[in-house]
């Protein structure tokens, strides 16, 4: 069974991703909605659970809070099958994938090889499930406010691609900047 690793947006960014493309539901309509807007980080196949988690949260636990910045044109993403914004300048979290894949794959997890994390030309905010792919460059921008920032505030690692809420696993809350410990 696959395991995905994904960074979700806060309350307020999920927010503003959905008053902006609240009528493209219609015009698209994908196959499924997803109650999480964020960005797929690593998938890994049948892991050992405890030491999965153990080492995510390690690998985690020094992560801050962060922004990303999203374009408003549509993409479609191969691999998950997925409609998304695409994100710009996505080196942090191109970044942080690559790091989780070389700390899995020396603790023995079979993860995307690791020419495919590095070779990634984009990274998708993932908006739906499939859908009609072809009018996708029909929808020049897709938010409404260009000045949003979206923010990051957790991990979570899902047994399934399906969107619902109890395909989440394992939550992992990154550290906040603004709160002295």
């Amino acid at each position: 069974m696959k395991y995905y690793l994904v960074a979700l947006l806060d309350k307020d960014s999920g927010k503003a991703i959905e008053n902006s493309t609240r009528n493209l539901i219609k015009k698209i309509k994908p196959k499924k909605k997803t109650s999480f807007f964020g960005v797929v980080l690593e998938v890994i196949e049948d892991p050992d659970m405890t030491k999965l988690e153990t080492l995510i949260k390690d690998i985690s636990k020094p992560v801050r809070r962060f922004k990303i910045d999203v374009e408003g044109t549509l993409s479609y993403d191969e691999e998950f099958k997925t409609i998304g914004l695409d994100v710009v300048n996505f080196g942090y979290i191109k970044r942080l994938s690559r790091n989780f894949n070389s700390l899995l794959t020396l603790h023995g997890f079979k993860v995307r090889e690791e020419s495919v994390v590095e070779n990634q030309e984009k990274v998708q905010l993932i908006l739906f499930n499939g859908g009609v792919t072809k009018d996708l460059e029909t929808y020049p921008n897709v938010l409404r406010n260009k000045d949003t920032i979206f923010r990051i505030d957790r991990f979570q690692l899902w047994k399934n691609f399906n969107f619902k809420k109890d395909s989440v696993v394992v939550n992992f809350p990154l550290v906040d900047p603004n709160i002295i410990s």
